[in-house]
């Protein structure tokens, strides 16, 4: 297909040879990772191993069918019971159960609720000062393959990620920005992606999470070990001037208010900033999709009272984290056992025209074709995941 609106030496992908792929299904060249029933062994073995290994266990998306995505994978009762409660005190639960958690413990066990929260609060002070490295082993530990089985996730991908070349090479490489939206109540979809992405193809990619989400202590511990960054322009353009890739659920905090929406609502038209970015270092926008995210947890978010949705997406946006009460399993704030499935389609290229002004017809081009593939990534796999009758609604 050919892009009327940017002459030959401007397009971003060369305009004739950039394959929008086929809405088809039966149609599509993809490959299919049923990565939740693999072993420890498999993933270590992937991990580590070379592109052979790593082909084992892919299938085309031709012998796939819904049943099989849908599939809640087998746990053993020990298995699913630590995996909940590490579900339970992490990003984000811990917000809502540790505090009640350090109650009941000061009340019935030391006797004294201050001095408990006290001595709680002096614990996390180290944690909250010191730095936390990034420790790429924690995508294989067997807390994060727990996790990945807990939400039965599963991945396609239509398009190998070029390999990345060492630091003194002189092969031309472009990093990618995966777009992966949607955000739910919280991007569980990014976080098993980046846990499957070393065993799949051999490489890693940084996640971006907003400041606010990266300072309370633990839940830096475990963001930071597992290479999730700062979402700022300077920290995500310097990632991908050293080569690393990105993942980025674009929608964020006011996203999170459309997760009771019947239809799938992204809101991605007013992001340009990921454009300008991608353009600015010649990296390659990557259109995902992660589809059962938005039902993982449930939310109140102000709705029954005037206004009240309004303003606590206000209240929001300046806090960095999203103000609203949060349900799951046994109507706490634990997520439940719903099948994930993670899908990642062909790199739109930008290097064509990087430059450190992009132009407006240039932003808008990019960022046509991305809200195209990003609708078409939803319709093509949307049977797999048993919404043949959703929407994606783009805002």
């Amino acid at each position: 297909m050919v892009l009327s609106r940017l002459s030959k030496q401007d397009t971003p992908v060369g305009t004739d040879d950039y394959d929008r792929g086929d809405t088809n299904p039966k149609k599509v060249d993809a490959n299919f990772v049923d990565f939740c029933s693999l072993s420890m062994t498999q993933i270590h073995t992937m991990a580590d191993g070379t592109d052979e290994d790593r082909q084992q266990p892919c299938r085309t998306i031709d012998t796939v069918t819904k049943d099989e995505v849908l599939k809640v994978q087998p746990m053993t009762f020990w298995e699913e019971l630590l995996t909940v409660m590490f579900l339970a005190f992490v990003v984000p639960n811990g917000v809502f159960t540790i505090p009640p958690l350090v109650f009941l413990i000061g009340k019935f066990v030391v006797g004294s609720v201050s001095k408990t929260f006290l001595v709680f609060g002096l614990m996390l002070v180290p944690l909250a000062i010191l730095p936390q490295p990034y420790k790429p082993a924690t995508l294989q530990s067997w807390m994060a393959v727990q996790v990945c089985r807990y939400f039965s996730f599963r991945f396609i991908y239509e398009e190998q990620p070029p390999p990345v070349p060492a630091s003194d090479s002189k092969i031309e490489y472009h990093p990618r920005i995966m777009v992966a939206p949607p955000h739910g109540v919280f991007p569980y979809g990014n976080i098993l992606s980046m846990i499957v992405f070393p065993s799949i193809f051999g490489q890693t990619f940084r996640g971006l999470a907003s400041s606010a989400a990266l300072r309370p202590p633990v839940f830096k511990q475990v963001l930071r070990s597992i290479g999730v960054i700062d979402a700022s322009r300077n920290v995500a353009r310097k990632a991908l001037e050293r080569n690393e890739s990105l993942g980025i659920s674009t929608g964020g905090v006011a996203e999170v208010f459309e997760t009771n929406e019947d239809d799938e609502c992204v809101l991605l038209k007013e992001r340009v900033g990921l454009i300008k970015l991608a353009i600015r270092t010649g990296a390659d926008i990557v259109p995902c999709y992660v589809f059962g995210n938005t039902k993982l947890l449930g939310c109140w978010a102000g709705e029954g009272f005037p206004k009240g949705r309004y303003l606590l997406e206000r209240i929001s946006r300046k806090l960095g984290f999203a103000l609203i009460l949060v349900y799951g399993r046994f109507l706490l704030p634990v997520p439940w056992r719903k099948p994930v499935l993670g899908v990642m389609g062909k790199g739109i290229p930008t290097h064509q025209i990087q430059c450190e002004d992009p132009t407006a017809e240039q932003i808008e081009t990019i960022q046509t074709i991305l809200l195209e593939e990003m609708e078409a990534l939803f319709d093509r796999y949307k049977h797999l995941y048993g919404w043949e009758d959703k929407k994606l609604i783009i805002k």
